[in-house]
């Protein structure tokens, strides 16, 4: 998880005059009216809602992969405000192959015909490291031969780069943005049955 830079991983939503109890319906009433997001569970008597999300991120026209993330929210509800943040254990997930990913009965996440994709990487990995393979004409086995990897090339949808410079951010932007759409949202549907602005 990428530290925020104002260190504070949740955003507070704030609903003067609201009890706990009334936000913790609101949230429950707000994943009803939201079929695709599902609860995940509710902790502590209801002090702690979890639910998750599947869905695109990005695709490759704008992202240099196609990204798809499972999606874990956590909602805190308080006196007057609610706590809300994306959980640890959520992940996002990259293809330049038109992987079509979904959830496992196991709830595993897994590519419709096995095609290939990878866990995203928002840090590319640092260069120097070789990758091994053989060449078909060596012989009867093969010639090894060892190459560097360009990480810039093998992770074009990364956002940093290994010394934490921004090399995409477009991908940077499309990302904050698909994650604050889940605060922003939450957020209007309860302004709206609250009555607020």
């Amino acid at each position: 998880m990428v530290k925020p830079l104002n260190g504070q991983y949740d955003a507070k939503l704030f609903y003067n005059g609201k009890k706990q109890r009334q936000l913790l319906e609101g949230i429950l009433e707000y994943l009803k009216n939201r079929p695709i997001l599902k609860i995940d569970m509710i902790l502590n008597g209801g002090t702690v809602v979890v639910y998750r999300d599947f869905a695109t991120i990005g695709n490759k026209q704008n992202c240099f992969a196609d990204l798809t993330g499972i999606i874990y929210m956590f909602a805190v509800p308080e006196e007057g405000y609610i706590s809300i943040r994306a959980g640890g254990n959520s992940k996002i997930y990259a293809s330049v192959f038109d992987a079509k990913l979904r959830i496992s009965p196991g709830d595993d996440v897994v590519s419709e015909q096995d095609v290939p994709f990878n866990e995203f990487k928002f840090i590319q990995p640092t260069d120097g490291r070789t990758q091994s393979a053989v060449s078909p004409h060596g012989g009867l086995l093969g010639q090894a031969t060892s190459r560097k990897i360009n990480y810039k090339l093998a992770y074009p949808d990364s956002i940093f780069d290994p010394d934490g410079k921004i090399v995409n951010a477009n991908n940077k932007k499309i990302i904050e943005t698909f994650f604050d759409g889940y605060v922003a949202d939450l957020d209007q549907f309860l302004k709206s049955k609250f009555n607020m602005k």
